[in-house]
């Protein structure tokens, strides 16, 4: 197999390798491995991670990984899908890091001052029912 394209991305790099015409055209089972590549050959993908994504794969299948996921799931999951939906921050409107940084922080101070207010209301409105 010869390596035909090369591609990396983030934490990954993806290779494509491609057998020689010839190679597949003597071999006995390019019917059932390439059907339909039988002018072209066969072709393979492969991905390469990085050591870190690999390490944190390895993490998540602890139990102690695990649980600490779902406890974030319980916290943080509503605060997301809150922004995305009420201040409709599903992608960014600006460039750079500092200035996504900045509108990232306006949302989440957004949530918070939304949250006390609620809050505050709720212990008025008990103090006062009861």
């Amino acid at each position: 197999m010869l390596l035909k394209s090369k591609s990396k991305e983030i934490g990954t790099i993806n290779c494509r390798y491609l057998a020689a015409q010839g190679v597949c055209q003597k071999c006995k089972f390019q019917p059932k491995c390439c059907p339909q590549n039988s002018r072209r050959g066969r072709s393979v993908r492969r991905t390469i991670y990085a050591p870190e994504i690999l390490a944190f794969r390895e993490k998540m299948k602890t139990e102690e990984a695990k649980a600490v996921y779902k406890k974030r799931s319980q916290t943080a999951e509503f605060p997301n899908a809150w922004i995305k939906e009420k201040i409709g921050l599903r992608q960014f409107r600006l460039r750079g890091l500092l200035k996504v940084s900045m509108e990232a922080m306006w949302a989440c101070i957004t949530y918070n001052i939304q949250r006390w207010i609620g809050l505050k209301w709720r212990c008025r409105w008990e103090i006062n029912e009861g």
